[in-house]
């Protein structure tokens, strides 16, 4: 009889809305050592995966990652064996909105679910692509300390031409203020002092400049030599009304976003006729001395390349083969690729359903050409890379944060597998996966 009260009761907590229950709790590290033992490790640094591994954990850092067996323990070290499971680095989300919609009274719970559901996916960090910095830092705050439960955030200063302030969104984001005015959220043109522009905006606890619409060939590159001379990164779409992909890159953008608008580099009119009709194959379209150009410059400046194939839905979902080709193009060049969503989950509420990054991942291989484990670096080394953390996470190593996934299946036999999470590990923390929460 109890057994079966115990059996309906956990069929009831797992049927009741996740920001029901207590999963959410913010949880800290174990002061002192952990050992995951019995475990196959992708560590993502380029080897192989390897069976029998065990990772020591210290507090927030890993302090050891060595054959089962080969090393004593620290003494009172706890155990924790997890034989057939699979561990990869924390996943990395290279593009989401959290910051963009933070107004109304219950704005900051909704984020919080969204992040909480997001971490027990296995994201253990996320790169905000411009929103309030005001809200965004203080929900950066939250999470690195662990107050709540979340993915550490990344986010990113807008800077824009004046053109682009009567859009509502950003009226939405610089609430209070004037579209425009705001460190955060910056008009910027030929007279812009970008010198105390960009200083304003590192002062936001942005870890960079996104320079977004209405701007200059000039002014790109003006911008973003003076954020890499104050140590910001510089992120951007893949090309602006005035601005072509190559011209993107060789201002020195370190990250250029959405697959479907490299196909810019075409010209202008050669995009009409590719976006008017795209159902027709698409290989060689893209092999042309153009594409090489940008390409080349692409590899030679280290530019990454983040394909968002993911919002190639619905309407626009005639653009998803075009972005596809052309990820699959870069990549034969050898461009890095991250993988972004620009859309981090399905809601806040309800059944826990896997965060969109597991389709990205699934995309990038069907459509992008990349294999298994090259969709796995693009969430996880080389989205590390995109936020500038490297040194710091992306990969299993001594010394870095302690950011793991523990999945039921491998990932490299089957990308798919990614969404197995049974176990969230996010700077030595310790969260359910969202594999024990599903129905």
């Amino acid at each position: 009889m109890v057994r079966t009260r115990l059996l309906v009761l956990g069929a009831l907590l797992l049927a009741t809305p996740l920001s029901a229950q207590s999963w959410c709790a913010p949880q800290k590290a174990d002061t002192g050592f952990v050992a995951l033992t019995g475990v196959t490790l992708w560590d993502g640094t380029g080897a192989p995966e390897r069976g029998g591994t065990t990772i020591l954990l210290h507090g927030q850092r890993i302090a050891g990652v060595f054959k089962d067996g080969a090393e004593r323990f620290p003494a009172g070290t706890r155990v924790r064996t997890y034989s057939g499971k699979f561990i990869i680095p924390g996943l990395i989300d290279t593009h989401v909105h959290v910051g963009s919609d933070v107004s109304g009274e219950d704005a900051r719970p909704r984020a919080k679910r969204r992040l909480c559901r997001a971490l027990l996916g296995g994201i253990t960090s996320v790169r905000d692509m411009a929103g309030d910095t005001r809200a965004l830092a203080s929900l950066k705050r939250d999470a690195k300390v662990g107050d709540i439960t979340s993915p550490d955030l990344y986010f990113a200063a807008l800077f824009a031409g004046p053109a682009f302030f009567s859009d509502p969104r950003t009226a939405q984001a610089s609430a209070g203020e004037v579209p425009g005015s705001m460190p955060g959220m910056r008009a910027i043109d030929s007279a812009t002092d970008l010198r105390q522009a960009v200083a304003e905006a590192r002062g936001t606890g942005a870890t960079a400049i996104k320079l977004y619409a209405a701007l200059t060939p000039s002014l790109v590159t003006a911008a973003t030599a003076e954020a890499h001379r104050q140590g910001m990164l510089v992120w951007a779409h893949a090309a602006m009304a005035q601005v072509s992909p190559l011209e993107m890159a060789e201002a020195g953008v370190d990250v250029m976003s959405h697959g479907s608008l490299f196909a810019r580099e075409m010209g202008s009119e050669a995009y009409a006729v590719l976006l008017k009709d795209s159902t027709g194959p698409l290989q060689g379209t893209f092999d042309t001395p153009a594409f090489g150009s940008l390409f080349a410059a692409m590899r030679r400046l280290g530019t990454i390349m983040e394909p968002t194939l993911f919002i190639y839905d619905g309407e626009r979902g005639a653009l998803r083969p075009i972005a596809g080709e052309l990820t699959r193009q870069a990549h034969g060049f050898g461009i890095p690729i991250a993988a972004g969503t620009d859309s981090l989950g399905s809601g806040d509420e309800g059944a826990w359903a896997p965060p969109n990054l597991h389709e990205e991942l699934r995309l990038l291989v069907r459509y992008g050409g990349l294999s298994p484990a090259d969709a796995l670096i693009a969430a996880t080394r080389t989205a590390a890379q995109t936020i500038g953390a490297l040194g710091e996470r992306g990969t299993i190593e001594t010394g870095k944060l302690a950011d793991l996934v523990l999945l039921d299946a491998d990932p490299l036999r089957d990308i798919a597998n990614t969404t197995t999470v049974r176990l969230v590990v996010k700077r030595g923390a310790f969260y359910p996966g969202g594999r024990t929460l599903a129905r």
